[in-house]
C-alpha cells in the first residue's frame, strides 16, 4: 500500500488481506521432487550414489527455497515431514516453528554445501539444470545466497548469530554472486506441461498505480530500472496532439493533466489550436512516467481534480467523429516482467492505426540475485559484521547489478518499448539502458554511502525495496523488518493513512474443516504462535517509530486462525 494505490485511492479496508493463490504450496511440489531425488539415490549402491551428491544438494536448496516463502507469511510450517507419504511417512506432517525451521535449513544448507565441493565424478546435469547447467560453483553461491536471507531474517532475533553467518557467507568471495552471469535466471521454454506454465501465470498481476513518491524519487535520481519495473503512460506526442485537436474542435470536456502538460513545449496558431513540438526537461523515455500520491480517499480532494486530475478518468478520453479511447497518464507495474502472455496496445489517437504486441514469450525468471546478496552484505557491515569489503563497495555492486539485471529481464522478457524497432510513436525512446546511464545514476547523493550509520542503512534498505518491486513477498519483508520506507523521510517517505488498530505481522490461515485430518496440528501451531512477544523479541513486527513500545498479541477470532492487534 505504499508502493502502489488503487485507482480510486484506499479507503477504510486498506489493510485487509485477500486471498493467496498458491502461496504455500509450491514447497509441496519442489519437495516431492527432492524426496523422489533422495529415494531413487538411497537404492544405488555407494560408488554409483556419490556421483549424485552435487543433484541431491540442488534439490534440497530449492526446497529450502520455497520454504522460506510459507514461513515469511505464516511462520510455524509443515517441512520435515512433508510429502513422505510415498515412501511410509505420515498423512499429517507436524508443524515446526520459524526458528526450528531456520536452524534445520541452515544445516541442511550447509551439508549442500560441502556435498557441492566433492570432487569426485558426478553425473552430468547439463540443460536440465535450467539456471546454471549444472555449474557448481555457481550453485555454492545460490545457497549462500539462501544463507544471507535467513540470516537477515535472524537480525531481530539473534543479531550475533547472524552476523557470524553473513561473515562466513562474505569471508570469501567465492562464496558471493559478483555479476548478473550468476543470478539464478531461468527460463523453461515452451515444451514441458503442453507449455501452459512456461509463460507465467494467466491471471493479472496488477496492484494499481505506483507511487507517486516512487517513481519521483527514481526519476529525479535518474533511476533507470524505473524505465522497466513500470510501464509509460498513454500520453505520447501522437496522444496529446489528439487531446490539442479535440480541444480546438470545442471539446472543453477533455484535459491533459497539468503535470503532463508541463513537461511540453508546444505552439499555438492563431485560431488557438495548440501543436506538440517537443518535450522538456529530460524527455523521452523519462517524461511517460508518472505516479499516484498514496493517501485515504484522496480522490475526493479538489488539488487531485483539477488541473492536476489524477482520479477523473472522463477527462481522459478523446472523441474524433464516432471514434472515442480514454488514456491512462499514470504507470502501473510492468507486468511483462513476469507474464509471457500479456498483449500491449500502444496508444495511438482515436482514428490512429492500432498498433499491438500480441507475440507469446516463454517467461525468463530472476530468484537470488547478485544484487540482493550485496545489498544484504552493505546491511551486514553497517551492523557490524567483520568482512572483507567496504559497506559502500557492497552496495555499489549490488545497485549496480540491479539495474543490469533488470535491463536484462526487460529484452529477455520483450517488454513493450524494449528496443527502437518495438516502439510506436515518432519520438518514442526504448526503455532498456546501457552502462552510462547506470553511471549517471550512480553519482547522485542518493545512491552514495557517507559513513553515517543510520543515513546509509536506510539507502540500502531503500534499494532492497526498489530491487524487490519485482519480488513483491521479498518486499514485504524486507518493509516488515526495517522499518523502511520510514515515515518523514528525505528518500521516499512512508504516508501514514490513518490510526489503524490493525497490522498483519502474518497473514491469515482459513479456518480448517472440521473434518480435516490436520485440523489439530493446524489449531495448535496457531494457538502457539499465538503467545505475545514484546517488539524487541518479534521479528515480524514493523520497526517504525509510531509503534513505541507496544507489545504484539494475536488473537483467534471466529472465520480467520490469525489475526494481529496493536
Amino acid at each position: 500500500m505504499q508502493a502502489y494505490s488503487p485507482s480510486t485511492s484506499f479507503n477504510d479496508l486498506y489493510n485487509k488481506l485477500a486471498e493467496l493463490g498458491g502461496v504455500g504450496s509450491q514447497l509441496i511440489y519442489v519437495k516431492r521432487y527432492e524426496n523422489d531425488i533422495k529415494a531413487a539415490i538411497a537404492k544405488m549402491p555407494a560408488d554409483k550414489a556419490a556421483q549424485y551428491s552435487h543433484l541431491s544438494a540442488m534439490a534440497n536448496a530449492l526446497s529450502v527455497y520455497m520454504g522460506l516463502f510459507d514461513t515469511d507469511l505464516f511462520g510455524s510450517r509443515p517441512y520435515s515431514e512433508t510429502a513422505q507419504a510415498k515412501y511410509g511417512g505420515t498423512l499429517t506432517p507436524n508443524y515446526e516453528s520459524q526458528e526450528k525451521l531456520f536452524e534445520q535449513w541452515l544445516t541442511e544448507l550447509n551439508a549442500d554445501l560441502a556435498k557441492l565441493k566433492e570432487t569426485n565424478t558426478q553425473i552430468s546435469v547439463g540443460d536440465n539444470d535450467l539456471a546454471y547447467g549444472g555449474d557448481a560453483k555457481k550453485w555454492v553461491k545460490f545457497i549462500n545466497g539462501i544463507k544471507l536471507k535467513i540470516a537477515a531474517r535472524l537480525l531481530h532475533q539473534d543479531k550475533a548469530k547472524a552476523l557470524k553467518i553473513a561473515e562466513e557467507v562474505g569471508a570469501d568471495d567465492a562464496n558471493v554472486m559478483q555479476t548478473i552471469t550468476d543470478d539464478y535466471v531461468y527460463n523453461k521454454g515452451t515444451g514441458g506441461d503442453g507449455g501452459n506454465n512456461t509463460y507465467g501465470t494467466d491471471n493479472s498481476v496488477n496492484l494499481g498505480t505506483c507511487s507517486k513518491n516512487v517513481i519521483d524519487f527514481m526519476r529525479r535520481n535518474k533511476d533507470p530500472r524505473m524505465l522497466v519495473m513500470f510501464t509509460k503512460n498513454d500520453f505520447n506526442s501522437e496522444v496529446i496532439q489528439a487531446f490539442f485537436d479535440a480541444q480546438a474542435r470545442g471539446d472543453n470536456n477533455c484535459a491533459i493533466p497539468k503535470y503532463i502538460l508541463d513537461q511540453v513545449n508546444y505552439t499555438t496558431d492563431g485560431s488557438g489550436h495548440k501543436h506538440f513540438t517537443s518535450w522538456k526537461g529530460d524527455g523521452e523515455p523519462w517524461v511517460r512516467y508518472q505516479g499516484l500520491p498514496i493517501g485515504m480517499t484522496i480522490s475526493e480532494k479538489a488539488e487531485y481534480t483539477g488541473d492536476n486530475n489524477y482520479f477523473v478518468t472522463t477527462r481522459w478520453k478523446v472523441t474524433d467523429g464516432d471514434k472515442s479511447k480514454t488514456y491512462s497518464p499514470l504507470s502501473y507495474f510492468n507486468e511483462e516482467l513476469v507474464r509471457g502472455r500479456v498483449d500491449y496496445t500502444f496508444p495511438t489517437a482515436p482514428k490512429g492505426k492500432v498498433v499491438q504486441d500480441t507475440e507469446d514469450n516463454p517467461l525468463y525468471e530472476m530468484t537470488i540475485s547478485t544484487a540482493e546478496m550485496n545489498l544484504y552484505l552493505a546491511e551486514f557491515k553497517l551492523l557490524g559484521a567483520n568482512l572483507p569489503h567496504s559497506a559502500a563497495d557492497y552496495f555499489k555492486t549490488g545497485v549496480e547489478a540491479s539495474a543490469k539485471a533488470y535491463s536484462r529481464l526487460a529484452t529477455l522478457n520483450k517488454i513493450p518499448y524494449y528496443d527502437k524497432a518495438h516502439c510506436n510513436d515518432k519520438l518514442d525512446e526504448p526503455v532498456t539502458y546501457n552502462d552510462a546511464a547506470i553511471a549517471t545514476m550512480m553519482a547522485k547523493a542518493d545512491y552514495q554511502l557517507t559513513g553515517n550509520v543510520a543515513s546509509d542503512l536506510e539507502k540500502v534498505y531503500i534499494q532492497m525495496y526498489l530491487h524487490f518491486f519485482y519480488q513483491p513477498l521479498e518486499q514485504f519483508v524486507t518493509v516488515r523488518r526495517s522499518g523502511v520506507p520510514k515515515v518523514g523521510s528525505s528518500l521516499i517517505p512512508w504516508v501514514a493513512m490513518k490510526p489503524s488498530t490493525e497490522l498483519p505481522r502474518r497473514f491469515y490461515i482459513a479456518q480448517p474443516d472440521p473434518a480435516d485430518k490436520m485440523r489439530a496440528i493446524i489449531e495448535a501451531a496457531m494457538t502457539q504462535q499465538a503467545s505475545p512477544l514484546p517488539m524487541d523479541k518479534n521479528p515480524n513486527c514493523l520497526t517504525r517509530k509510531e509503534c513505541g513500545t507496544t507489545k504484539v498479541r494475536l488473537t483467534l477470532v471466529k472465520d480467520l486462525i490469525t489475526k494481529m492487534s496493536v
